[in-house]
């Protein structure tokens, strides 16, 4: 008996450990995200050429993507040495990937406002 109680609390700890996971690299990902679009706003502050607008937005779209899923990737290999199953594993990577994916469509969208010509 005294396994079982000492399986539950260890599942316990790697389910919170997952949550943890996925928030804390949630909000790590897309506070370098802001940095990026702060920084790529900033220096465009005096060019209102729209060919220069374009080209900025889709680099910022690559650059965002490739951040999300370098994120995502990480988050991944984190993953599979803190929890054991490979259910936890999935539902945290699947977890990290769907929130990411819709602040991206987000972030798009309002870099298609932002750099509106």
């Amino acid at each position: 008996m005294n396994e079982v109680t000492h399986d539950v609390p260890n599942q316990m700890d790697a389910r919170v450990k997952g949550v943890l996971l996925v928030v804390g690299a949630y909000i790590v990902t897309i506070g370098i995200a802001i940095c990026i679009i702060s920084f790529a706003i900033m220096s465009l502050a005096d060019t209102h050429s729209c060919s220069v607008m374009g080209r900025a937005m889709v680099t910022l779209w690559i650059t965002i993507a490739v951040e999300f899923l370098a994120s995502i990737a990480v988050s991944g290999v984190i993953t599979w040495r803190i929890i054991p199953s490979s259910a936890g594993r999935l539902a945290v990577v699947a977890a990290q990937s769907v929130a990411l994916t819709a602040s991206y469509l987000f972030i798009a969208f309002g870099l298609l406002v932002a750099f509106n010509c």
